[in-house]
């Protein structure tokens, strides 16, 4: 296990970011508290949420309060321990988390254990959901995402629910607690539940995080290589140690250098997440099969020589690869990024990193990689993503380097405007005037391509198959400040008109969506005529599924999917 630096630094940075958002949010929703602005900072940056989004997922009482969206009276509502709950549709993930945020100053906080008290709690809620009791004092939000959970796996949908408790500190549960809490939901729950900490060290790998240069070392055995080079480009095509690919993939430079690393330094460090900036498919620490299978193929004894029949293999980018030889070279690799391989070589760590007596096994594995030597960044974005076509999902950080991004990027930077083609690449500019792309992709899918509840619930074919529908070469800066205005104009009117109407915080893409409608039907109507037709619309939509659904009805679950565009007729609208 690594060591934990301890750093009054760390708190501060962590402190002065969380400040930012109540600079940023707390007007705009109701408070001043350091706790609540944690909310969204860790949201937003750690789970890669929009604003809204965001604020969507909060369950927390005390802030859901502020807000005065309670349809109903009920005494002492109950967060039930935990404070945002993020559903994942698409990779069938329940996100459950547990925030506590400690205003005493480092010094105070620095040897702090997180509270045992919260994991009664969290038991509770987990005994809720797998009984699927609703509890009485849970408060509103609360009680309609257990509902919105409940009635998804109605669905046939099978969830695996994750627990993450979030502080501000260094340590964890103790031992004793960690260990305890483990073995009750792997008894309990098997796979279908895990847990983790997220705390200073791992927020600050997450805000420190950025492109790097890597460079790495690796020996071939023997002749089992070839090269191909054509149209200025170049691969390298051979067969690769196990352990020669964990190695030149962690964060220790020396150790990537080192054809030499005993197991002891590769099994001390960990894993440079930057070397997989320009991975499509995003790694799931053990929750899925595959990546289990990997990890138990590369344990069995019997198993692990054929190791390399079983895989599909590691694709690997790099500004430039130097060897020299015909047998067995030593091969340097400058710039490189793993762009197809991200489960296996995490996989394979984590099975390394657990063989105590049988790391010798891993000499008998070995994979066929392939390295591909090039500066074209367009080139690269390819391979990425066509090495990684047999999944739906294309990381936006892949599509950042296209043309067409850098392009609008230029352009609206012209125009004063930030366009962010990675989230949170202007950190420091005035929100108001930053464009995150995922977020106008939304905004898009919705307002031009009459898709709202894809913008809502699919938003990954944002950077996979709409990304051409969204990002064509008719696209330009004037039409991206067009989309973003009117989502800024129906956000601003959605937080100002929330209290009498609670359902407008799930209903954003909708009201888009019937504005540009009835926008199409009556050109002279300004934006806030459209937008309150556009509420009419919905208003009597809803009370309509409301009368239809009576206790199976939500909000949320109304305006993620596609039933309000069967009423079009009611109202003389077609999208066509």
């Amino acid at each position: 296990m690594n060591q934990i630096i301890k750093s009054y630094q760390d708190y501060q940075v962590i402190e002065a970011e969380t400040n930012k958002f109540v600079k940023e949010y707390g007007k705009k929703y109701k408070f001043t508290e350091l706790s609540n602005g944690f909310l969204f900072f860790i949201l937003e940056r750690m789970f890669n949420l929009q604003e809204d989004e965001a604020f969507n997922a909060i369950t927390d009482t005390d802030f859901i309060t502020r807000q005065s969206t309670f349809e109903n009276n009920i005494d002492h509502p109950h967060d039930k321990g935990i404070d945002a709950i993020i559903i994942d549709e698409e990779d069938k993930v329940i996100h459950l988390m547990n925030f506590k945020y400690y205003k005493k100053g480092y010094a105070k906080v620095k040897n702090k254990h997180f509270e045992s008290g919260e994991i009664p709690k969290v038991k509770s809620i987990l005994q809720d959901i797998f009984e699927r009791v609703i509890p009485n004092n849970a408060n509103p939000i609360l009680k309609d995402k257990l509902k919105e959970i409940f009635l998804l796996q109605d669905k046939g949908i099978r969830f695996n629910f994750k627990i993450h408790f979030i502080a501000n500190i260094y340590e964890g549960f103790t031992d004793d607690e960690n260990n305890e809490l483990k073995e009750h939901l792997l008894r309990d729950y098997q796979d279908d539940v895990t847990f983790e900490m997220i705390n200073i060290s791992s927020i600050i790998r997450k805000l420190i995080a950025k492109q790097e240069v890597l460079n790495a070392k690796f020996k071939i055995l023997g002749k089992n290589f070839f090269e191909k080079s054509q149209y200025g480009y170049r691969a390298l095509i051979l067969e690769m140690q196990a352990k020669d690919l964990i190695r030149i993939i962690l964060d220790d430079n020396e150790v990537r250098t080192d054809i030499e690393s005993n197991d002891s330094q590769i099994k001390k460090a960990i894993i440079n997440e930057n070397i997989f900036e320009d991975n499509v498919r995003v790694y799931l620490k053990q929750s899925g099969s595959i990546n289990k299978n990997i990890k138990k193929t590369a344990l069995d004894e019997d198993e692990a020589s054929k190791f390399f029949f079983f895989n599909n293999g590691i694709t690997i980018t790099c500004n430039k690869f130097i060897y020299q030889g015909k047998s067995s070279p030593l091969v340097e690799l400058l710039g490189l990024q793993v762009v197809n391989g991200s489960q296996t070589l995490h996989s394979l760590k984590e099975a390394f990193d657990e063989s105590v007596d049988n790391s010798e096994t891993f000499d008998d594995i070995s994979l066929l990689c392939r390295i591909y030597e090039t500066e074209d960044i367009e080139f690269k974005s390819k391979i990425a993503e066509y090495t990684n076509n047999q999944n739906s999902v294309s990381n936006r950080d892949v599509r950042s380097i296209d043309i067409i991004q850098i392009k609008l990027e230029k352009e609206l930077m012209s125009k004063g405007y930030f366009y962010e083609r990675k989230k949170n690449q202007y950190p420091n500019e005035e929100k108001k005037f930053r464009i995150d792309a995922e977020k106008f992709g939304q905004a898009y899918l919705a307002y031009v391509l009459n898709m709202p509840g894809e913008a809502k619930n699919k938003k990954s074919i944002i950077f996979s198959k709409q990304y051409d529908e969204i990002f064509n070469g008719d696209l330009s800066a004037n039409i991206v400040l067009e989309v973003v205005k009117v989502y800024s104009f129906v956000e601003e009117l959605k937080i100002k008109k929330q209290e009498e109407k609670p359902f407008l915080k799930h209903s954003t893409y909708y009201i888009m969506y019937f504005m540009s409608l009835i926008k199409k039907k009556d050109t002279t109507l300004n934006q806030e005529l459209l937008y309150n037709e556009a509420i009419d619309c919905l208003v009597f939509i809803r009370d309509e599924e409301k009368k239809r659904l009576t206790e199976d009805f939500t909000d949320a679950g109304l305006f993620k999917g596609n039933t309000p565009k069967s009423y079009l007729s009611v109202f003389s609208l077609s999208d066509n």
